[in-house]
């Protein structure tokens, strides 16, 4: 009876390990999302962006997860940059804001460098040449705190290209974060 019992005990105790190390890999990414993220410096933006990408759910592994938030950034830096189009073409005819069109063509310069350097870095990737992807995605977020300089020069405060620079640059840092566990 008492090995009965014991076999029973050890059964039970490698069925719930198992249970638990299938979790950690699980095809949704919940336990590894949350792993991933805990290296990185902006925890709750990490998690809220991995998961609203339906990609997360049939990831396996950090080099997928890595990938996904590279693939955020470079879509919002053009997100961005769209923007900036957008605000120099509307205030484009303005004759009276000659030093807030010089501002946002700087952005939207420094933001074109940004995207181009991240898709650079896409394909450092995967190649594994993570200094390269390292100094290129460095050179992104000190595009976008350039851009966020000179709104300050300027004196424009509250403006949603501010919110934006604050975002891509969040995005970027936790992709480095994550792409430094690959290594």
């Amino acid at each position: 009876m008492f090995i009965v019992i014991t076999i029973a005990i050890i059964d039970f105790a490698l069925r719930a390990s198992s249970a638990i190390a299938a979790d950690d890999s699980s095809p949704n990414g919940g336990d590894l999302v949350s792993a991933a993220c805990s290296h990185t410096l902006y925890f709750d933006i990490c998690v809220a962006s991995l998961r609203s990408d339906p990609r997360t759910n049939t990831t396996v592994d950090l080099a997928g997860l890595a990938a996904i938030v590279l693939d955020q950034s470079i879509a919002h830096g053009e997100r961005t940059l769209s923007v900036i189009v957008d605000s120099l073409r509307a205030n484009g005819s303005s004759t009276d804001n000659h030093s807030v069109l010089r501002c946002l063509s700087d952005c939207e310069e420094e933001y074109y460098d940004a995207v181009e350097s991240l898709r650079e870095s896409a394909q450092a990737m995967k190649k594994r040449e993570f200094d390269t992807v390292n100094l290129l995605v460095s050179a992104a977020m000190t595009d976008s705190d350039t851009c966020e300089d000179g709104l300050k020069e300027m004196a424009i405060h509250d403006s949603p290209l501010s919110e934006r620079n604050e975002r891509f640059f969040k995005l970027c840092s936790n992709f480095l974060a994550i792409s430094r566990l690959l290594i």
